[in-house]
């Protein structure tokens, strides 16, 4: 008896710990971001110029992009060790639509958003979701529409990261 209770204990607490860890890994790496190449106005206008490129699948920019670097800077919050921060909102209506219809409350994560940042030592970077990562919490539609999104921003930072 005292054997099953052990196993049984065991079993439970590799559940736990594996709980644990894949809550930790989904909490670092849900929002990543990814260094660029370029300097902060290059990258920007990389962006700029690649997302119309995708506009026969679908995609574009619904809103204009927002300098969230001079909001701060207004109410003397500046990030620290931060100098630029610009925020692109980057949408495919046709797909929102197809996942917005499979759950609505996904209307609450869109559009996606893109910010670039420029650190004070002059490193850039691009934060956004991690789409592959978060389509692995779904099924069905909504996880195959992810998986789409994920695959199309592999090509556009091709895009915007090739010279």
């Amino acid at each position: 008896m005292g054997n099953k209770l052990s196993a049984v204990g065991g079993v439970l607490a590799g559940a736990a710990l594996s709980g644990i860890a894949g809550m930790k890994l989904m909490q670092t790496k849900m929002a990543i971001d990814i260094k660029s190449p370029k300097n902060f106005d290059d990258t920007c206008k990389a962006i700029e110029e690649t997302i119309p490129q995708f506009a026969e699948e679908g995609w574009g920019f619904p809103f204009e992009k927002w300098n969230f670097y001079k909001v701060f800077e207004s109410r003397n919050l500046v990030p620290e060790g931060i100098k630029n921060i610009m925020v692109y909102f980057i949408c495919n209506a046709k797909l929102a639509n197809k996942v917005i219809n499979e759950n609505n409350a996904m209307m609450g994560i869109m559009p996606c958003s893109w910010a670039v940042y420029e650190k004070e030592n002059g490193e850039v970077y691009i934060a956004k979701m991690n789409i592959g990562l978060m389509s692995k919490m779904f099924s069905g539609a909504i996880k195959e529409m992810m998986l789409e999104v994920e695959e199309t921003e592999k090509r556009m930072f091709d895009k915007i990261f090739s010279d």
